[in-house]
């Protein structure tokens, strides 16, 4: 039975861990206050009820309550000047602190020991706490505050002068620190860019220009790195398959862009390999829609799909003077099985799994089916159930990153799905009534196994986590009128920091770092989840 108990949003373990290094740097810091006992004599006898209004006390009185204790000075008299000091002074003239007989004091050697002492230890907590190998201050750094329960905080990324009209169209994880934002061009003040699209990659946390800078003929529908980080593959919504080779230097491009805060210009790179005189021989010029990459014994498996379900299979390598070559090796039409459950179709959602290589392909028919690399032209693919009546169109397909035997389905009615890729039925249908809208975006939680987020109609946001109840934990729903049109997340290299990145239909993007939320069974895996949940 699944309890419906109040909700952590915090990971228990990760806060105890940045509460102790923040009090550690405390712990440093106070060590640098010391306290020094000194001795002082305090008045003590107040019977003279010097604290009693100056009406209560004889007028022939008054003259004895001066600051400097001299019968002779009025009431008015506050301090007494350095020669005149008389040990009775409350409040000794500032010219006697500082000057004795003309010098001015120096401090004593004990004085600038203690000061050389703090600057020293000062400096050096300073110094441990900018050259600190853990980086996750860093990862963890935003520059906006972000108001919705998912996000602690994001850094937003902009195209700036460059381009005055455009939108968002993938967004994929870079190398290293680093995001690739594919932006389709309406408008722009470099006319070699209008109707083209351009990537950028942006550094996650350094406010610095892009490091590098493509440019493509149409707009980008999806795009992968090399497993080695050497090549970009990017597929376009012309059908096209385009590659870049990372490892070629700027100086190779003769085309550059200006950018405001650059010293120099910035090299417009172009593909190093183009299938657009392949066209006609692969899908006659029909939008790709999904990519996977692979590494193989002679360098990279490619897989290409298109919005008609044909898949492409590349392999890519080096040749001579390290020199990126790219062939086509496979053209696998859909099989005439699936003309019969849908006469005509268009791939609307697509996901892979490893071990062996598998393909999932959701339609606008409200169809799934499943197809092998290693299956022949003639193969039969599965088709699961999805009841395609009620739920309507397939919109989106993820497979667990812990368990990629589970699956996650969305629909254009807004209802959610959880399959088994061993079963051709569902194994839990979620209910959706607050969420009655097109499902366009599902990742699962790279921290929780049992946890997801979804995205409905490009603006509202949800968490969900299987382990603890079958409807969303938060919802989040943004303020805009932009739509969330594109998604990636990730992990830091050091696996403690998740990533969420959008790409927004004004231009703009944002890569948000995620709260991390606590688990309700740290030991429990999906397929225990998923088990407990079927014998309610």
């Amino acid at each position: 039975m699944i309890e419906n108990k109040p909700y952590s949003y915090h990971n228990e373990e990760e806060r105890q861990t940045q509460e102790q290094r923040a009090f550690g740097r405390l712990n440093k810091l106070r060590g640098l206050i010391s306290i020094e006992v000194t001795k002082s004599q305090v008045f003590t006898d107040i019977s003279s009820n010097i604290f009693e209004p100056i009406s209560s006390i004889p007028s022939n009185k008054a003259h004895a309550l001066t600051q400097t204790g001299k019968e002779c000075n009025t009431e008015e008299v506050q301090t007494e000047n350095g020669e005149m000091e008389d040990k009775e002074t409350q409040c000794p003239h500032s010219e006697s602190t500082r000057i004795e007989n003309g010098l001015e004091k120096e401090r004593t050697s004990s004085d600038r020991a203690r000061l050389k002492k703090f600057f020293f230890a000062a400096t050096q907590t300073i110094r441990e706490i900018l050259i600190s190998d853990d980086k996750s201050a860093e990862e963890d750094e935003t520059s906006e505050k972000s108001i919705s329960k998912f996000s602690r905080g994001y850094n937003p990324f902009r195209l700036y002068q460059v381009v005055t009209k455009c939108k968002a169209t993938c967004i994929k994880k870079g190398e290293l620190d680093s995001v690739l934002i594919a932006y389709e061009i309406f408008e722009s003040p470099a006319p070699d860019l209008i109707n083209k699209s351009l990537i950028a990659e942006f550094y996650v946390h350094k406010r610095r220009p892009p490091k590098r800078l493509f440019v493509v003929e149409s707009v980008v529908s999806a795009m992968e790195l090399s497993q080695a980080a050497q090549t970009l593959y990017v597929c376009l919504m012309d059908g096209t398959f385009c590659a870049f080779d990372l490892s070629i230097t700027d100086a190779f491009f003769e085309d550059t862009l200006p950018w405001v805060d650059s010293d120099t210009d910035i090299a417009l790179r172009r593909p190093t390999f183009d299938s657009s005189f392949l066209a006609t021989t692969i899908t006659d010029a029909i939008p790709l829609v999904g990519i996977t990459v692979s590494k193989s014994n002679i360098g990279e498996d490619i897989t290409t799909i298109d919005s008609s379900g044909t898949i492409s299979y590349w392999v890519a390598n080096r040749i001579e003077k390290n020199e990126l070559r790219v062939l086509l090796t496979a053209v696998i039409r859909p099989h005439p099985v699936l003309k019969r459950h849908s006469s005509s179709f268009a791939v609307s959602a697509f996901c892979h799994t490893t071990n062996p290589l598998r393909f999932f392909i959701g339609t606008d028919t409200g169809m799934m089916y499943s197809v092998y690399k290693s299956d022949t032209s003639q193969a039969i693919p599965k088709i699961f159930k999805t009841e395609k009546e009620k739920y309507g169109e397939v919109t989106v397909i993820a497979a667990n990153p812990t368990d990629n035997t589970v699956l996650l389905i969305g629909f254009s009615n807004g209802s959610i799905s959880v399959y088994r890729t061993s079963q051709t039925s569902a194994t839990v249908n979620l209910p959706t009534a607050d969420l009655s809208t097109r499902v366009t975006m599902i990742s699962w939680s790279l921290t929780n196994p049992s946890g997801f987020y979804t995205i409905h109609n490009g603006n509202s946001i949800s968490f969900w986590d299987l382990g603890f109840k079958l409807s969303s934990i938060t919802t989040d729903s943004r303020n805009d009128s932009n739509q969330v049109l594109a998604c990636d997340t990730w992990l830091s290299e050091s696996a403690k920091i998740g990533y969420m990145a959008f790409g927004l239909s004004n231009g703009d993007s944002e890569v948000h770092v995620l709260e991390d939320p606590a688990r309700k069974n740290q030991n429990e895996t999906i397929l225990d989840v998923l088990r407990r949940i079927k014998n309610l």
